[in-house]
């Protein structure tokens, strides 16, 4: 409409020398009255201006006879009222770029925080993906213990997780000679198809193993450890999870029916202690009765073999009566990989 009414100005201004005889104070009160005006007057006052005082001198012209004054001068009180819708249509197309910008800049910013949730809820559901898997291996890698030779399930599942750690460990840095024979021992084990337990078992063990030597270089957990502390435990066999004061690791499988300790348990969890260095365990052993003469030399028996061949000790072990689990359960906590 803006843009109509400036073209009507303009072709009025052109045939203003022609029909400048018949302009009267009433044509220019309605010229000066219609919409194109009124944006004219707010956006482009000076250019209003001049077209008012163009317009007065023309009346003034008129009045005085001199019709050939009053035709320019009305010619030139179109022209600048022309000019002046010209500058208030340019204000308003930029307002209308200036909307349009801050509404393109609005999605812009929508479609960021979009797609980092879209991309917050793939990790999480590949985290969940892939802790479902584990879980679904804990059994098969559970078979380990007592058994002279694994199944081909379970090989499978130890070889993908093997795999996995090397994985992490060449992201991590790990030295290239430490990477080439364990992947070397993956790939002989799985061309053969069939391994003893006790060496598939060192074998996932030992990837566990590396990585724990290259997190011993961190001077603290990393974010996201503590996720990776309860995904390394369940595929070892155990129950995990964090809570308030870290992670959470237990078992029922510490101790055999009879009261003995369970080697596989025991050398699992220090696998488990190993691949992630920091900080102190704090181990509790569920008993009848604190009292128990038994309970007390079976947690001892375990309290010496979980003490470490070199290095400093990490993991302190004491007794807990309670009903809420069973007896034998080994609870505990690893308190340097407590995350928000």
């Amino acid at each position: 409409m803006l843009r109509a009414s400036r073209l009507l100005l303009v072709a009025a201004a052109a045939a203003g020398l022609g029909c400048a005889a018949q302009q009267s104070a009433k044509t220019s009160d309605a010229l000066f009255g219609s919409s194109v005006a009124a944006l004219a007057r707010e956006h482009a006052p000076d250019l209003y201006a001049q077209a008012e005082i163009a317009s007065e001198k023309a009346e003034a012209a008129l009045r005085s006879k001199d019709q050939e004054a009053a035709d320019e001068l009305l010619t030139a009180a179109h022209l600048w009222l022309a000019a002046g819708a010209v500058e208030a249509e340019r204000f308003q197309l930029d307002r209308e770029l200036a909307a349009l910008q801050l509404e393109e800049e609005r999605w812009a910013t929508q479609l960021a925080r979009d797609q980092e949730a879209s991309a917050t809820v793939a990790r999480d559901i590949s985290r969940y993906e892939a802790r479902a898997v584990a879980l679904r291996e804990v059994d098969r890698i559970s078979e380990i213990e007592g058994s002279s030779t694994v199944s081909g399930a379970t090989l499978e599942a130890v070889l993908t997780r093997v795999r996995f750690n090397l994985a992490l460990a060449e992201a991590f840095g790990a030295p290239d000679a430490r990477l080439s024979a364990l992947r070397d021992r993956t790939e002989t084990i799985a061309r053969k198809g069939s391994e003893p337990a006790r060496s598939v078992e060192a074998l996932l063990l030992s990837s566990e193993g590396l990585l724990g030597e290259i997190r011993r270089d961190w001077p603290e957990p990393r974010p996201g450890s503590s996720t990776e502390l309860v995904e390394t435990a369940v595929v070892l066999g155990f129950v995990a999870d964090r809570g308030g004061t870290g992670v959470v690791v237990r078992s029922e499988r510490f101790f055999s029916s009879n009261g003995r300790v369970s080697n596989a348990t025991v050398n699992r969890f220090h696998g488990l202690v190993s691949a992630f260095p920091h900080g102190p365990v704090a181990c509790q052993v569920v008993v009848p009765e604190l009292r128990s003469e038994a309970w007390t030399r079976r947690v001892a028996q375990l309290v010496e073999r979980l003490r470490p061949m070199n290095g400093p000790a990490r993991i302190y072990t004491s007794m807990v009566a309670t009903q809420s689990l069973s007896a034998g359960t080994v609870q505990c906590t690893f308190a340097a990989y407590r995350e928000p």
